[in-house]
């Protein structure tokens, strides 16, 4: 086997892993979930930006927001995604109800609404 084939045969194998480790969810819910709250920690990184969120009922949740060029693209760059600003974050649930976690559709900071859907 030359070289160019076991390098093939390897990206067959672990490219279906790498995908399925980085969208580790079971999948989400249909309905629309919306949470308020203020942001406890940001990561604006490759490949989804991230945000954790305290609610009124001092649950922290995390919210996997857009891929970061879709976030800049539309306005949304890291520095309007401050430590302890109030937002409102509209998306779908993750189906395991053990996890707070959710796949934001829209974010509203200081009034201004950001579609983060492609």
């Amino acid at each position: 086997m030359n070289a160019r084939t076991l390098l093939a045969a390897a990206l067959v194998i672990a490219l279906p892993a790498a995908a399925l480790a980085h969208h580790g969810w079971a999948g989400q819910e249909e309905k629309v979930t919306v949470l308020d709250g203020a942001i406890a920690s940001v990561s604006y990184s490759m490949p989804h930006g991230t945000i954790s969120i305290v609610t009124a009922d001092n649950v922290q949740w995390t919210v996997t927001l857009a891929p970061i060029y879709r976030m800049s693209s539309r306005g949304l760059t890291v520095d309007k995604l401050k430590l302890g600003d109030k937002v409102r974050i509209e998306g779908n649930r993750n189906l395991d109800k053990t996890r707070y976690e959710l796949k934001a559709a829209k974010i509203t900071i200081n009034g201004v609404t950001t579609n983060l859907m492609a």
